[in-house]
């Protein structure tokens, strides 16, 4: 373990055991091995294996534990008094349920061996003789902590949305969300699946589990409270495009816009601005659509002459009502990745459309539940 991390955990455990009235050695040799502690009360004697990972996940800490228990039993073989082996594994913050999976697995298969779970909030779970009070909660401010995190500021950043639709999409079918499909076990692999750094996807899986997002004891990543998570997704969403009333050039018929489009995505040019329909327009494309009679939406990547030139637009100064409201999305990479194509049209995703007209005020909501009733409701009232 890191040496200033692994020094914290180990005063944090030797402090546990002295104020329970333990006597603590410190870094006893055993044979050509060293042990992390000896710790004495009474009959009672433990040879101590210690280590520490840098996430609480069970997937993280139930290997570290077997290579604790292997270690502890190795100490204790070489130990040239009786003792009996402790392995002890800690974490920054480790859950209750992760705790208590780790010790029915050393119950099962090393019952000659205690183990602990400690973190540096404050929790501690033991199981082995004599250690039954040395269990603890976090103190209560921990426990708000968790309860209530607060969001960071960039949960909800480009890249961060397009891997929460990567987690959440997989209950959508492919013609609502286009999104790599399969388990995602941790942010190696969340990394590969959405082409971003590990770098960042280890630090937008650290920002889920730090504000109780993640179940921690999954195997796979598992999104958890999410309604409570598209809430916020929600309120981050609100001025998350720039929008600009857009006219036709040359005025055509009912379907002038679809048909735009399709032709601007068929002879797509080198650098091309991405452009995808919108909120209602989006809405009809994917054959949930509720509220008519809105102007039309579609995203473009960015304004260039070219790209009005292609879709037939103007902007500017116009006494005449717009024809086509056209959003410039700051989260760019979440919206067009994730975007479908439905008759050569491309459109924002359902999740995305969902986003979008929650917070619209024309008809917006009633909008917003016809596609939770109809299409996310996979997503809601359940725990990925």
């Amino acid at each position: 373990m890191p040496a200033a991390r692994g020094a914290e955990f180990e005063s944090i455990l030797a402090a546990v055991f002295r104020k329970a009235g333990w006597r603590v050695r410190r870094h006893p040799t055993a044979g050509d091995m060293r042990a992390d502690f000896v710790f004495e009360a009474g009959d009672k004697k433990y040879v101590v294996d210690l280590k520490e990972a840098s996430e609480g996940r069970h997937d993280r800490l139930l290997p570290l534990l077997s290579q604790t228990i292997l270690q502890a039993m190795a100490l204790a073989r070489r130990f040239p008094e009786p003792v009996v082996p402790l392995a002890v594994v800690a974490a920054p913050r480790v859950p209750p349920s992760v705790a208590e999976r780790l010790k029915q697995f050393a119950e099962r298969y090393a019952p000659d061996v205690a183990v602990g779970v400690i973190d540096a909030e404050g929790f501690r779970s033991f199981a082995g003789p004599g250690l039954e009070g040395l269990d603890a909660k976090p103190p209560r401010s921990a426990e708000r902590k968790a309860a209530f995190p607060e969001r960071l500021p960039d949960l909800f950043s480009d890249l961060n949305q397009w891997m929460l639709k990567i987690l959440l999409g997989r209950d959508l079918p492919d013609s609502l969300m286009r999104v790599p499909r399969g388990p995602i076990r941790n942010a190696s692999q969340l990394a590969e699946a959405a082409e971003v750094s590990i770098m960042s996807a280890s630090r937008f899986v650290n920002q889920l589990a730090n504000q109780g997002f993640l179940d921690e004891s999954a195997e796979h990543l598992k999104i958890v409270r999410i309604d409570d998570l598209l809430e916020l997704w929600i309120s981050a969403n609100r001025n998350a495009a720039k929008e600009i009333p857009a006219r036709w050039i040359l005025k055509g018929g009912q379907h002038q816009l679809l048909a735009a489009l399709r032709k601007y995505m068929f002879r797509a040019m080198h650098n091309q601005p991405r452009c995808c329909l919108g909120l209602f327009a989006a809405a009809d494309a994917l054959g949930f659509g509720f509220v008519h009679g809105v102007p039309p939406h579609i995203y473009l990547e960015r304004l260039t002459l070219d790209s009005l030139d292609r879709l037939g637009l103007a902007v500017g100064h116009s006494n005449r009502p717009a024809d086509v409201y056209i959003r410039i999305p700051v989260s760019r990479e979440a919206i067009f990745r994730a975007s479908v194509t439905r008759e050569g049209i491309p459109t924002s995703d359902a999740l995305q459309v969902w986003l979008d007209v929650s917070t619209n005020p024309a008809r917006g909501r009633e909008q917003a539940r016809e596609i939770q009733r109809r299409v996310l409701k996979p997503l809601f009232g359940k725990e990925r």
